[in-house]
């Protein structure tokens, strides 16, 4: 009888209510959240400078382009090719 009433006392004692598993899920979750924005800082921040380098690369390329694209004609042009239209 001791031993059944000891066993209940224990089990009732070592239940978890709905609220202390949502209030584990919280911490846990905040956790989780703070550790993955620190791995993650990093990455970001070099995504954005590749973002940014690649747009100022494309943006040299596209007026290299350009002014190729005017000296070809101009130079079609002056020896009298037919131009691409």
């Amino acid at each position: 009888m001791i031993i059944e009433i000891l066993t209940s006392l224990f089990h009732n004692v070592c239940m978890l209510t709905k609220t202390d598993l949502q209030q584990i899920r919280e911490v846990v979750g905040e956790e989780i959240d703070e550790k993955l924005d620190k791995k993650l800082k990093p990455i970001k921040r070099d995504i954005s400078y590749l973002k940014k380098t690649l747009s100022i690369a494309i943006r040299r390329f596209d007026e290299t382009d350009v002014n190729h694209e005017r000296r070809i004609v101009k130079i079609e042009n002056h020896l009298g090719l037919p131009t691409k239209n």
